[in-house]
């Protein structure tokens, strides 16, 4: 291949798709956001229209609060996810395939699903409240901190679960058989090596779970009460027509700027903690019957607990009315008749579905082939990795603050759902990155220079070659992001033109108006829908896995 066809040592077929992904997320993530601190920075440090006096402590406040719900939820979700990775892992626990699938349950649903099922559940009238109270406990108000932490731990455990037992799978049994011919007890060898050893994992699992709380949009709008957190102060700002329109835009750059030292902090504290070791043979597992006995009554209970929301939902969905008995007074079908009749909330959604997924895909199948046969452009994996830590607020209102006066052929942006799919694109990039980036990883560099040797192109060799391998990776992230999409609300709320409400933002604004039934409705379509996207996924990826093993 000649000079003249190559840019800057890419060829120019190859160098034109890196450069359209790159200019994507320049500019619908880059951009709004540099502009997003650029203009905040201005608001703070303007003279001539300097902020109340009294902002600062109550930003202070409100991150007090946000950063206090954070830290409980992430200590809950650890305490229920350490003890069943634990067991599903090391104590031969039956049916573990069975018990991890319920325990997921939760990953491919919206997480403000939890909040109003919680107000079925333990709201003044839910059915546990009536229960508590006849064994005389009379449960706290659920409004407020209480309900957050309680419905995003319920959310968020799954995460933990699955970081947790990928990384117990990765402890050599050497080291423990060592323990165990010292003298060392089951507890003793648990705490003093196993632990020790997925002191990263555990790190990681923690950040996934404080962030996700931290942008968590639906628990606070739906069952948050009086407790003001970041993610819902930016957005009841946003929307106001009496607040300052600085206020959301300070707040965005606030937690940009909060989420990067949290994000450096951590990286810190993984190499400090990382274990490294040689040696991976097998997997110890502890025949203590006693324990596994103990065990699966534990997690049978944990996944009762996470799976009540659901029962709870699918019941709502059907009754005529619900209040202060054990069961709907009637069932009906017509919560659904109403759901469906929505077709315009459905329709969004499955255009969303067609039009955010490919380009998701896309995006993480050209970032990840750059980052495999590109090492010195791998930088750009920090900005694709940033939506990660951003809540989805920021990046509507980056978005928004940026373009909604940019108009194209005469069609304003903020009109038109081009920035809702841009916002849901580079949002769920990083889960859909990640996957095919292991996908990848596996693979042989020879094997591509091989078809060099026979004259292929690179793009031909990626094609004929390379994506033969990673098809079942993206299939995976097929499903990732199918999942991401329908659960999508964050973004959607801060972005949504009129006409263009899907979904998630048909529950919430059900929810909102007291219309629990017609919202749980349309929820039980949202499981519906992304589970057969996902049965669909799952079995075209089966299918290709038996091809080539």
């Amino acid at each position: 291949m000649t000079k003249s066809s190559r840019l800057l040592g890419i060829p120019w077929d190859v160098g034109l798709i890196y450069a359209a992904a790159a200019v994507f997320v320049g500019v619908f993530l880059v951009f709004p956001v540099v502009n997003l601190i650029a203009t905040s920075a201005a608001s703070v440090f303007s003279v001539t229209d300097p902020l109340p006096a009294d902002f600062f402590p109550y930003m202070l406040r409100v991150t007090g609060n946000t950063f206090l719900l954070a830290l409980l939820t992430t200590l809950a979700s650890l305490a229920a996810a350490l003890p069943l990775a634990v067991l599903i892992t090391k104590f031969r626990v039956r049916g573990t395939g069975v018990w991890l699938a319920l325990l997921t349950i939760p990953l491919i649903t919206p997480a403000f699903i939890s909040s109003f099922s919680l107000i079925i559940l333990l709201g003044r009238t839910g059915v546990l409240t009536r229960f508590l109270r006849l064994l005389g406990f009379r449960f706290p108000p659920i409004y407020g901190l209480l309900g957050l932490v309680i419905t995003q731990t319920l959310h968020t455990i799954p995460y933990s679960l699955l970081v947790l037992v990928a990384g117990l799978k990765t402890i050599p049994r050497h080291l423990e058989e060592a323990a165990h011919s010292m003298g060392a007890g089951t507890g003793k060898t648990l705490f003093t090596i196993v632990l020790p050893a997925i002191y990263p994992h555990i790190l990681m699992a923690a950040v996934m779970v404080f962030l996700t709380s931290i942008g968590d949009i639906g628990g606070p709008l739906i069952i948050g009460g009086q407790y003001k957190v970041i993610s819902m102060e930016i957005y009841s700002n946003f929307i106001s027509y009496l607040g300052d329109e600085r206020i959301p835009l300070i707040f965005s750059a606030w937690l940009i700027l909060l989420s990067v030292i949290l994000m450096l902090g951590v990286n810190k504290l993984m190499r400090l903690t990382e274990v490294k070791s040689k040696f991976r043979v097998g997997i110890m597992e502890y025949d203590n019957r006693k324990v596994r006995t103990l065990g699966t009554v534990f997690i049978a209970a944990t996944a009762l607990i996470l799976l009540l929301p659901y029962l709870a939902i699918i019941l709502q969905s059907f009754a005529t009315r619900w209040n202060n008995t054990w069961l709907p007074a009637g069932f009906t079908l017509e919560n659904y008749a109403k759901a469906a009749s929505d077709t315009n909330a459905m329709v969004k959604t499955l255009i969303l579905l067609g039009t955010v997924t490919p380009i998701t895909v896309l995006l993480g199948i050209v970032f990840g082939q750059m980052y495999k046969t590109r090492p010195r452009l791998r930088w750009l994996g920090y900005i694709t990795l940033l939506p990660f830590i951003l809540p989805g607020v920021v990046i509507g209102v980056g978005l928004i603050q940026s373009y909604s006066t940019l108009s194209i052929f005469g069609l304003s942006l903020s009109g038109s759902a081009v920035l809702m799919v841009a916002a849901i694109s580079i949002r769920r990039l990083p889960v859909v990155l990640k996957p095919i980036e292991a996908g990848f990883a596996r693979i042989d560099r020879g094997q591509e220079e091989a078809a060099f040797s026979l004259g292929a192109g690179e793009l031909r060799a990626f094609i004929e070659v390379i994506f033969p391998q990673i098809r079942i990776s993206v299939y995976s992230a097929v499903v990732i992001a199918m999942v991401k999409v329908v659960t999508e609300l964050a973004s959607s709320l801060i972005i949504y033109p009129p006409g263009w409400r899907n979904m998630s933002l048909y529950v919430a604004y059900y929810v909102a108006e007291g219309f629990i039934s017609q919202a749980s409705a349309m929820a039980v379509f949202m499981i519906i829908l992304v589970g057969v996207g996902t049965g669909v996924s799952n079995y075209l990826s089966s299918k290709e896995s038996r091809k080539y093993g």
